[in-house]
């Protein structure tokens, strides 16, 4: 039987969170079986593998797992696991549960009308923030807003949810941690309304931020890369986008 919503996970390194993880994904299904939920194992080095294909959850076809087998970014982890789902609506979040999946099902059912009658997607709206990561969020999205001439805000929030038919549009999404901000610029040009829905950001419980999370070196590598594709987008912008 089909199901209503894909929740796309990606994994790289996450050993310490999957039993955390695990346990927030078994409440989320007993809320709702009708899900589709896909742990991405992007290339990683650790036992995240075996402890996934180990869980009960596993075992019990509650979850699916995509592995991938040398890590190649965070955006392609992702589409790889996009590409297995079957639902008519997708959605991804992180497996460090600093924002937990439950919101990718919140949003969707308080948005289904909207998802199903209008061209719109699903963003979260990070709440609860440190001064800091709230100075480079603003100013990223503003930056970014002035490139493209649209209003953009808080680009790499989670969840990201759309209807199916909006993956056509997806031509050349970028394998790192930039196919967050596409996904919106898209959007933004083919008219699709962008719906924010507020969610707290916890701490991460284990292992270190693969993107601009933690430290300030990691906000400043992950502001810079973002820039550089911010750049190559506009530069290349018919090609990338229609």
């Amino acid at each position: 039987m089909k199901k209503n919503l894909s929740i796309i996970i990606p994994c790289f390194n996450e050993s310490g969170c999957l039993i955390p993880l695990f346990e927030k994904l078994q409440k989320l299904i007993s809320l709702d079986g009708d899900l589709e939920i896909i742990i991405v194992d992007n290339g990683s080095t650790d036992n995240s593998s075996e402890i996934i294909k180990n869980h009960l959850l596993y075992k019990k076809n509650l979850i699916n797992l995509v592995t991938v087998e040398k890590n190649i970014g965070y955006g392609h982890g992702i589409m790889s696991g996009i590409y297995e789902s079957s639902s008519k609506y997708v959605s991804w979040c992180h497996s460090d549960l600093e924002i937990e999946p439950i919101y990718n099902y919140e949003a969707f059912i308080k948005n289904i009308k909207n998802l199903e009658n209008k061209k719109c997607i699903i963003k979260g709206l990070r709440k609860k923030r440190s001064v800091m990561d709230i100075f480079f969020t603003i100013g990223m999205s503003l930056f970014t807003s002035l490139v493209f001439m649209k209003k953009l805000t808080d680009v790499n929030a989670q969840p990201k949810i759309f209807p199916r038919h909006f993956l056509s549009l997806l031509k050349n999404p970028p394998n790192d941690f930039s196919l967050d901000l596409y996904l919106v610029v898209v959007a933004r040009f083919n008219d699709y309304k962008i719906i924010d829905y507020p969610v707290i950001v916890n701490k991460r419980i284990a292992g270190e931020a693969k993107g601009g999370g933690g430290t300030f070196k990691n906000k400043i590598k992950l502001t810079l890369k973002t820039l550089s594709f911010i750049f190559h987008l506009r530069k290349n912008f018919k090609k990338l986008i229609f």
